[in-house]
């Protein structure tokens, strides 16, 4: 059975993953200044819980690992910010399962493949690379919460791994805890 957020977690939770995953204070104090497109998209959102500007809950401010874990999951991938990703690895209570969740979902292996297209972007292939780094070098607060890239069915083919020449690390494959998240928002 999956390890359920609190109310209070769920309600940081859906308000930090609605309103864009806007990676720190800093981050949304800028957009405020500026109160481009960006800002109104996500005024639109905080009307929808509702919240102000000053109670927008950003990646920094989630209060524990199980919160970060489920905001990832639900991370829209076509709004793919760096400041974003590295908000939740950086993220002090970040656990060794929430980074692999980002690998897989943000296929990692794709984009660190010796055949991926060279204009693939090098500051996602960096990110990827550290995050694998440092997971291997066990820089995670936790490894508690577990990912099961299997399950979710976000291993490639065999065939596919072969012609494309994608590099899984085997740290990746392994099993090393058995607490899941439920992160249905």
């Amino acid at each position: 059975m999956a390890k359920k957020l609190t109310e209070k977690e769920v309600h940081r939770a859906r308000i930090c993953f609605e309103c864009g995953c806007l990676p720190s204070r800093k981050f949304w104090s800028d957009m405020i200044n500026d109160k481009g497109e960006q800002y109104d998209a996500v005024m639109y959102f905080a009307k929808q819980f509702p919240v102000s500007e000053d109670e927008i809950i950003t990646i920094e401010e989630l209060q524990s690992r199980e919160e970060i874990h489920a905001v990832a999951d639900n991370y829209h991938w076509d709004d793919n910010t760096l400041d974003s990703l590295y908000a939740f690895i950086n993220h002090p209570l970040c656990d060794a399962g929430t980074a692999l969740l980002l690998f897989w979902k943000g296929a990692g292996y794709r984009i660190l493949s010796h055949n991926s297209c060279p204009s693939d972007d090098k500051e996602e292939k960096l990110f990827f690379s550290e995050l694998i780094l440092r997971f291997k070098a066990k820089g995670f607060n936790s490894y508690d919460i577990a990912f099961n890239p299997y399950s979710d069915h976000y291993i490639p083919p065999l065939d596919e791994c072969l012609k494309k020449g994608y590099l899984i690390p085997g740290e990746f494959l392994c099993p090393y805890s058995t607490m899941y998240v439920d992160t249905n928002l």
